[in-house]
């Protein structure tokens, strides 16, 4: 049997409404050409969630993504996109989040189920001995996905299919009440940790040492690419909307399966 082609995988932050410096960022990173084609070939390309709010143009951004899923598909690429905490509170009918106009949100609503039924959204992904959600599984969480998996150290693959399962049933029923939606102190919320969406950067980073794999992150806006200082949490959300004097980045990883920062002039 021949052996399977290496695929390429990118992982971009949160983009938010910013649809001019996420596509630059897409055609910078040979993902797709300025006509707005895909032109990666079968590599797999994570989006972190957060297309919403900020900038003035998600629904654009959301456009873009659907037309470049359908391309990739073709191409033996594959496009993933993770549900930010932007999203969830639409999902969760908290609209004051928004910045999206009130007679778009409720059809955005109905499409954004849509597509988390039919699997073109998820909650969590795994590749390469990282684990990818918006804000990331802390040391709280942990314990809590260990114990339903009913497993002492259960792989990534597992603990994705499981928050995703999760997930999807919270779709199904209209109710998130799961520790994956948690919103701590720190971010305004009534619990003790946070969740995959609503965890804060310093809290994750800080409990890191007793998590046994590697992630990788939005959620928390940085100048730039933020590493801890044993790589296990990759922080990528460098804010497209360029509130920080940062420079724009996105994650590539290399032949040897290892993540590398690439900037964007």
């Amino acid at each position: 049997m021949a052996k399977s082609k290496f695929r390429k995988i990118y992982a971009i932050g949160d983009a938010h409404g910013n649809y001019y410096s996420f596509s630059a960022v897409l055609i910078c990173a040979g993902i797709m050409d300025p006509e707005l084609n895909w032109t990666a070939g079968n590599s797999i390309v994570v989006q972190m969630g957060d297309i919403l709010d900020r900038g003035d143009s998600p629904l654009e951004i959301d456009r873009l993504l659907d037309v470049l899923a359908i391309q990739a598909k073709k191409a033996g690429g594959q496009i993933i996109r993770l549900v930010g905490n932007h999203e969830l509170e639409i999902l969760r009918r908290n609209y004051h989040i928004t910045s999206l106009p009130y007679f778009h949100i409720e059809a955005f609503r109905r499409k954004l189920i849509r597509g988390i039924l039919t699997g073109a959204w998820q909650a969590a992904y795994s590749a390469r001995h990282y684990l990818f959600t918006h804000a990331g599984v802390c040391d709280g969480l942990y314990p809590v996905l260990k114990e339903e998996i009913g497993q002492k150290r259960p792989s990534l693959s597992k603990i994705s299919a499981l928050i995703n399962e999760v997930f999807l049933e919270a779709v199904r029923t209209d109710s998130y009440h799961h520790a994956i939606f948690n919103v701590s102190h720190l971010r305004g919320g009534r619990d003790r940790y946070g969740g995959i969406f609503w965890e804060d950067l310093t809290s994750l980073i800080a409990g890191h040492e007793y998590l046994p794999y590697k992630q990788i992150v939005g959620h928390t806006r940085t100048g730039q690419i933020v590493r801890s200082e044993d790589s296990k949490i990759l922080a990528i959300d460098v804010g497209m909307e360029k509130v920080f004097d940062g420079k724009f980045e996105y994650l590539e990883f290399n032949s040897s399966g290892k993540p590398e920062a690439v900037g964007v002039k």
